[in-house]
Formats: structure tokens, sequence, C-alpha cells
């Protein structure tokens, strides 16, 4: 279910046509086109084969109780795109004909969303596996350090979401941050978290489009790089002193 696009073979077996003019006047044997066709086939397809079965009940349902997430909103990700497959995060067996032998040891059924640290943890340990740089500064982080212990604490799937990876935002991380965390004191983790994430957008904005008479080149934009670069791993440490520091550095630049 990946999003390569598809394509057709010049094959003087089956009659295949490859749209590209150069294919159309490829000079193989038979046998030596079945070959390549079945290599290229497999390159392509498999990551399509291995949630193929998949969609057969899923894409069906809507939202069932307990679930992070749906068929529909894998199908439109940023994993599907990437050919992250529901066996990829999910396993079980699926080309098996039956539910009950597809999803045999099926994972995340329910009790991610529900908080269960030892799961939350298996989450961690999955998108690591991808993620690497991202899962090397929140191993160090306290909600890491929480789940390890048996706690309740945020997870991977917390703040981008169990399929989507979605980024928060201004208008998203205060709701995200209050299931946990109750204080609404002037100058709580929670507000200075949104302040720093506005001044975060700020800088990584100002990359893409700087503002009037700020033109980043050369070193300058290499400085502003890499306070975003220290700032995104503070972030996911949950270390606000160094992610404070990382953006007056950054923005400190930006107003020079």
């Amino acid at each position: 279910m990946g999003r390569r696009r598809g394509v057709a073979f010049c094959c003087p077996r089956a009659g295949a046509v490859l749209p590209s003019a150069a294919a159309r006047h490829l000079s193989l044997e038979p046998a030596m086109v079945c070959r390549l066709c079945l290599l290229v086939a497999l390159f392509f397809c498999l990551p399509r084969l291995a949630a193929a079965a998949c969609p057969t009940c899923h894409a069906k349902i809507e939202q069932a109780a307990g679930w992070a997430h749906t068929y529909a909103d894998w199908e439109e990700s940023i994993h599907a795109f990437n050919e992250i497959t529901c066996t990829s995060c999910h396993g079980g067996d699926n080309g098996a004909p039956e539910a009950a032998k597809a999803h045999a040891g099926i994972r995340f059924r329910g009790q991610a969303a529900a908080g269960d640290p030892a799961v939350r943890l298996t989450v961690v340990q999955l998108c690591s596996g991808c993620h690497q740089d991202t899962f090397h500064g929140y191993r160090v982080s306290p909600h890491f350090k929480a789940l390890s212990a048996g706690r309740k604490a945020a997870d991977c799937a917390t703040c981008h979401g169990a399929v989507g990876g979605h980024v928060l935002n201004a208008g998203t991380i205060t709701a995200t941050c209050r299931q946990c965390h109750t204080d609404t004191a002037a100058g709580n983790t929670v507000e200075v978290a949104q302040t720093m994430l506005e001044f975060t957008h700020r800088i990584r904005m100002a990359l893409v489009f700087p503002e009037p008479g700020h033109q980043l080149t050369g070193d300058k934009r290499a400085r502003v790089e890499e306070a975003i670069s220290a700032a995104m791993a503070a972030w996911h440490e949950f270390n606000l002193e160094s992610l404070g520091q990382a953006l007056v550095h950054g923005t400190g630049v930006l107003d020079q």
C-alpha cells in the first residue's frame, strides 16, 4: 500500500508495455525479461503486498473503541508515503485468510491509548528503529525515565500521533501537555513550552522565509541551522533550559 508509481513492462510474453519510448525497443531474450520483471516487480510491489490483506477488513471500519488510528489515517500518512506498512508496526500475518490467524501476535490493540507504560515503551522502541537520532534525545528525558519506572508519561505517539507523524504547534501543545501536567500557575512548564515552541517555529520559518533585511546566507545561516538542531534535540530531551539557550542563540543570530 505504498506510494510508488505503477509500472508496466515491455514483455514479449505478456504484452505489457512500459510507457517509456526507450522501453518499447528493449531487445532482451524472453527468459531475461521474465527475470527482469520479477526483480523489478518485487522491488515495487512488496511494500504494497505487505499490507495487501489488511484493507480487506480495516478499510471498511471508520473507527473502533480503543483504536489510536484507522486504516484511512494510515493511508494518508507520511508512513504510508514512505512504505511503512501495517505489519511494520503491528506485526501479525497479512497472508492469513482468517482474522484470528492474521491477528496472531499483533501489537498495540488499544493498550497504548489507555496509557499502559509497558506498551508505551514498546511504542518508543518500535519508533526508535527508524528515528534513531530522535530517540537518542528522548531516552535521557524525564518522560522516558518515568515510563521505564512503570509510570505514565508521554511517548512518541503522545506528541506526534500514532501514525500521522504530525508536529505540535502553538494551538495543540497546551492540550497535549495538559493530559499530564495540570499546573496552571504563571510560568509553569506548559506555558514555558508553548512560548518556546512559538520561538522554535519563528526561527525555522526564518530559514525558509527570511524577514526583510535578514537574509540568511553563509555563516549566518549555518549558525541558525545549528541552533535549530540543538533546539530539536532539546525538545526530545524535554530539557527546557538547553532549549531556551538554543533559541536565544538562534534568535540573536537572526536579529544581527
